[in-house]
């Protein structure tokens, strides 16, 4: 299916795309912003959005939610900033109601006013039932993405609330958000693996329950000028005990090893030395005996890269890199690395909204300053949104192939049936070839094999 305008709906659009049932692949031939006028709901299986495949600059997508309320669900190179400040609409960027078997990977998220992005459980009626049961999404990888500045003008500038079961998060970049960096959803695996913190106010990663197994290793933490001195500067790990008044000290267990806290040499030594921070009525180091194991629980097949190298890698790689980085990221990349914010003041109104909806003249006096030191209250205090330009490619035949990679392949312009064909037989169509920079003509390959499953694209 290809989307070939900007429009929230009707023919064309990226709403009409998701709309059909059946598998399906997304491909882009429009560049730009689509500003969506309501929550836009993914609702039937099977679909995968590649946002790579968009010309010029490529696509951002803005004004209200982009939600996820099914399962079997591929989306790359994507940027949700959505942007509203009113308090009646508090709503993630990219969040939704997913079941299970979700991949985000190269999106880049910000300017919501819950969290940015968040993943983590699935609402179920079950039949004849009296009330919803909350299930965990099964089988959740986020990999490769930003999720930076969301908007603090009603005191929840908060970064993601991710989780559920067989759950992967590995080299992401959570930036200039005053909490939840992230906030651990539901119980089971929890698997957090060299991703970058920069500019937290008053929460890093914290959540879970008792039943919670925390992977928690070569992740890379650096203060930036909102962030506090004191145990939050080096905190790591603030696990939650079982949610019961005779239980409190009933914690999961945590594996933490590996980290690097940019500035505390302490901490960077023995991540438990102070890094993992639990709130509790017992000892500390009774409970922190409890909460320990020295061997990592079971998780999926990952190339794990010391701290300092996967900071590198998330500050090079991380984002929606084609058909490239946007200047928010370009922007929030430089911030991680100087540790410097640029010059900025509140917007307009920004204040006074605050105050309208009622929070205290303290807080919204302080709003200006914590502008100042990265949280931002309103996307104009930034630059707003980017201008996303570029030319649409030739596709005689409407596939989503560009006529000139049909040509340089040996496939037809001007066969639609050909997109969904298979030159080499490794059962990978050619769009999902054109998708990921593969050669449809080449010798195939073993996907399973690390070495090979690589994106030639990203390179």
């Amino acid at each position: 299916i290809v989307v070939t305008n900007l429009n929230d709906s009707g023919p064309g659009s990226l709403r009409d795309a998701c709309g059909q049932g059946g598998p399906r692949i997304v491909v882009f031939n429009v560049a730009g912003i689509i500003r969506l006028k309501a929550a836009l709901s993914v609702r039937a299986p099977y679909i995968t959005i590649a946002g790579s495949t968009a010309p010029g600059d490529g696509i951002c997508i803005a004004g209200n939610t982009f939600e996820l309320n099914t399962h079997d669900v591929i989306l790359r190179h994507l940027r949700f900033r959505r942007g509203k400040t009113e308090a009646a609409d508090r709503d993630d960027s990219l969040g939704g109601n997913p079941v299970g078997n979700i991949i985000i990977d190269h999106c880049s998220t910000s300017w919501s006013l819950d969290e940015n992005l968040s993943m983590y459980r699935h609402m179920y009626h079950p039949p004849g039932g009296d009330k919803d049961l909350k299930l965990p999404t099964v089988n959740v990888t986020i990999q490769n993405c930003i999720s930076s500045e969301s908007l603090n003008i009603y005191h929840h500038a908060f970064g993601s609330t991710i989780g559920g079961l067989n759950s992967t998060f590995h080299h992401n970049l959570w930036a200039c958000n005053t909490g939840r960096n992230p906030s651990v959803g539901m119980y089971g695996d929890f698997t957090f693996v060299n991703n970058v913190l920069f500019n937290w106010r008053h929460r890093t990663i914290d959540g879970g329950d008792h039943m919670s197994l925390y992977n928690i290793i070569n992740n890379y933490f650096k203060p930036g000028p909102g962030t506090p001195d004191g145990e939050i500067a080096y905190r790591l790990l603030k696990p939650e005990s079982e949610r019961s008044k005779t239980a409190v000290d009933h914690f999961g267990m945590a594996y933490v090893n590996g980290n690097i806290v940019e500035g505390n040499e302490r901490v960077t030594k023995d991540n438990w030395d102070g890094g993992v921070q639990p709130q509790s009525r017992a000892p500390l180091a009774e409970v922190l005996t409890k909460i320990r194991t020295n061997t990592p629980f079971a998780h999926a097949p990952l190339q794990i890269q010391p701290a300092d190298k996967a900071y590198e890698t998330v500050l090079a790689n991380a984002g929606a890199t084609l058909p490239h980085r946007d200047s928010v990221d370009e922007r929030i990349i430089t911030e991680v690395r100087t540790g410097k914010i640029p010059p900025m003041q509140i917007a307009k109104g920004s204040q006074e909204k605050a105050q309208f909806y009622g929070y205290a003249q303290k807080y919204t006096d302080e709003l200006a300053d914590l502008v100042t030191k990265g949280f931002v209250t309103d996307p104009s205090e930034v630059g707003g949104w980017p201008e996303y330009k570029g030319t649409p490619y030739k596709d005689t035949d409407g596939d989503g192939l560009p006529d000139d990679w049909e040509k340089a392949h040996g496939l037809n312009p001007s066969d639609p049936s050909d997109a969904a064909g298979d030159l080499n037989g490794d059962g990978y169509s050619n769009i999902e070839k054109f998708i990921y920079g593969l050669d449809p003509k080449a010798k195939k390959a073993d996907w399973t094999d690390l070495k090979n499953n690589v994106d030639a694209r990203n390179k």
